[in-house]
């Protein structure tokens, strides 16, 4: 069989777990989506269990063996910590058959990378919100990110979901009238009374980490003119905006003419009223900033970084690798 040197790139997230591998010229060789591998939902065997499952899956498509492999970085969710760094990079080393160096960071400074290329300040808005920044002088910071039981992920779909939900209690009490946020709610969810919404609500309660997806159902309100759903964007894109401004102040980049704004997450870059109202106020606030999108996906960016590292290295056989 032939010997293929290769790295590979993951983008750990809530809801998939992608896996990518490149030759060392950068020419993509199999790529994989499975089931979340999270630390905070699953015991350490069981995430070694499902990682070599993925694995195993993303090799088989172009007959990859693991001691082939030159590089390996992750983005995951939820990594807050450096004890918790420490412990997920020692799991993913311990994971059979690997001997590459591996980088394990948190997935909003893969994002990060991915976007700005590596300075400025990344904003994500998606099922949570956080952002992620280095300034010019290397220095790097976060803000936001926290779990909503302390009233953390500010503006994110899990908060725009929580919000419409609290707007259909006021429903079911009689303090508000019948309105498209209503309807859509009601009609996405099959809640038909309070009883509905108070198990909805207990089953919130015993599983933390289920929140029904309700940002598309707010963005359609919206678009039908309701004025709670245009009220719960806008309010989102001011929470979204204040943890852009809590970063600049922790990385002193108030000072600078101008910075590079990434803006990442299904959230905020399809909702029309939220992203909009967070563009103004970034543009008042900053007016010299420089937006940017994503031109590819976070698991790429994870990949560039396994090819610099092994470059870096000296284990590329690449042209144009340092040796």
């Amino acid at each position: 069989m032939q010997h293929i040197d290769y790295v590979i790139g993951i983008d750990s997230g809530g809801t998939h777990y992608r896996l990518k591998a490149a030759d060392l010229h950068g020419t993509v060789l199999g790529e994989y989506v499975g089931t979340p591998a999270n630390h905070h939902q699953m015991s350490r065997q069981e995430m070694l269990d499902r990682i070599d499952r993925h694995v195993d899956a993303l090799l088989a498509q172009f007959g990859g063996s693991r001691a082939e492999a030159q590089a390996l970085v992750c983005g995951t969710t939820g990594l807050d910590s450096d004890e918790e760094g420490l412990m997920l990079q020692a799991l993913y080393e311990g994971i059979a058959g690997f001997s590459c160096p591996m980088r394990i960071m948190n997935d909003a400074e893969l994002a990060h990378y991915t976007v700005t290329g590596g300075e400025g300040i990344l904003v994500i808005c998606g099922t949570g919100s956080i952002a992620y920044g280095r300034n010019s002088a290397g220095r790097t910071a976060r803000a936001g990110g926290w779990l909503f039981t302390i009233m953390g992920d500010e503006g994110s779909g899990a908060w725009i979901s929580r919000m419409a939900l609290r707007h259909l209690g006021r429903y079911f009490d009689g303090a508000v009238a019948q309105s498209p946020l209503v309807r859509l709610t009601r009609g996405r969810l099959d809640l038909e009374s309070r009883n509905d919404l108070i198990e909805l609500s207990r089953r919130m309660g015993t599983q933390p980490w289920f929140t029904p997806q309700l940002g598309q159902t707010v963005d359609e309100a919206a678009a039908q003119g309701d004025g709670t759903a245009i009220e719960i964007l806008k309010t989102a894109a001011h929470h979204v905006f204040g943890v852009v401004e809590d970063l600049v102040v922790a990385l002193q980049m108030d000072g600078e003419d101008s910075f590079k704004l990434g803006l990442w997450g299904s959230t905020i870059l399809r909702s029309p009223v939220l992203k909009r109202t967070f563009l103004e106020l970034v543009h008042e606030r900053y007016p010299h900033v420089e937006v940017r999108y994503a031109d590819k996906q976070a698991v790429d960016g994870a990949v560039d970084l396994a090819l610099s590292m092994c470059r870096a290295g000296g284990n590329c056989n690449a042209d144009g690798c340092h040796r």
